[in-house]
């Protein structure tokens, strides 16, 4: 069993990282023509097409087995930069255990891909004419699977790894009305937190490794730009941004990765932060989801999550 696992894992890799790597530039693989996805669905994996601007746009969605018809949560998880849509799989979708989540927990879960495989993570007043506005896109996104599916609109979140995670951070930022929770995996704040203007407290929680060598834990800029925030120091920002009182308590302890809240903020919302073991993994654990720990990010995910609606 521990060579099949080994085995499983060396395959995930192969699919986000490398072939990642050598897509970047070439958008997804197989999805750039596909139709819109027309309800009512049905449960399984469905691979749809929207058109958004100049741009037909592309995601997978995960309608679990146990849906029925009633409204059901909604997540969007968002890819890292370069993670590409090869032979119908989602590298996300592959490594970062939301699939099973549906599954578990009945919950739909959204994978949309960036154009070129990447997010264009700056907030809509930084946009520029010809620019991306993958903002716009997710939030058209929102509205179109509601159109496909019944979703419970008081329940619907957003979550990434790294360029993904800066992602989710600014639709965050800009429609915290919408979203009623928010996750990062391995990439801090990537704005001022002046730039971040709530029109409610969202609860939030983001994983990062001390070891990453790609998007750097202490906000070096020698990883990808970050604002200049540590990760703990993004730990803050998003605590003063839903004006939380410093009571931060670790709350889980496994090896050498632990996770700590901070639960007295306005509006009831809890943030949290993990220090996740990646020494060894991949560029340092930057591929966070796979840790020495074990430590199922998906799982802490949802139990956030899952605590708050809008």
């Amino acid at each position: 069993m521990k060579g099949v696992r080994v085995i499983s894992l060396l395959i995930q890799r192969l699919i986000v990282i490398s072939i990642g790597g050598l897509l970047v530039g070439c958008g997804a693989l197989d999805g750039d023509d596909r139709p819109a996805c027309t309800g009512p669905l049905e449960p399984g994996l469905h691979q749809c097409g929207l058109i958004v601007g100049e741009y037909n746009r592309y995601y997978q969605m995960r309608v679990p087995k146990t849906y029925t018809g009633d409204a059901m949560p909604l997540v969007l998880d968002l890819h890292g930069f370069g993670s590409p849509v090869a032979f119908g799989l989602s590298g996300e979708r592959l490594v970062s255990g939301m699939d099973k989540v549906a599954q578990d927990e009945g919950v739909i879960v959204v994978w949309p891909q960036g154009i070129e495989n990447a997010w264009n993570s700056v907030s809509s007043d930084q946009l520029e004419p010809g620019d991306i506005d993958d903002v716009g896109f997710l939030l058209a996104l929102v509205e179109e699977i509601q159109l496909a599916v019944n979703i419970d609109s008081s329940r619907v979140y957003v979550m990434g790894i790294s360029n993904g995670g800066a992602m989710a951070q600014v639709v965050a930022c800009e429609a915290s009305s919408i979203f009623a929770a928010v996750s990062s995996v391995a990439f801090q704040l990537p704005m001022a937190a002046e730039d971040c203007v709530l029109d409610m407290p969202i609860p939030m929680i983001s994983f990062h490794a001390p070891t990453d060598i790609l998007v750097r834990f202490d906000g070096n800029h020698d990883g990808l730009p970050n604002a200049g925030l540590s990760a703990p120091a993004s730990y803050d920002a998003w605590s003063d941004l839903n004006g939380c009182v410093d009571d931060s308590a670790i709350y889980l302890e496994k090896g050498k990765s632990f996770c700590e809240m901070r639960t007295e903020c306005a509006g009831g919302v809890n943030v949290g932060f993990c220090t996740i073991d990646g020494e060894g993994q991949f560029l340092g654990g930057h591929l966070t989801y796979i840790n020495n720990d074990n430590v199922k990010l998906s799982g802490q995910i949802w139990d956030l999550f899952s605590r708050y609606q809008r």
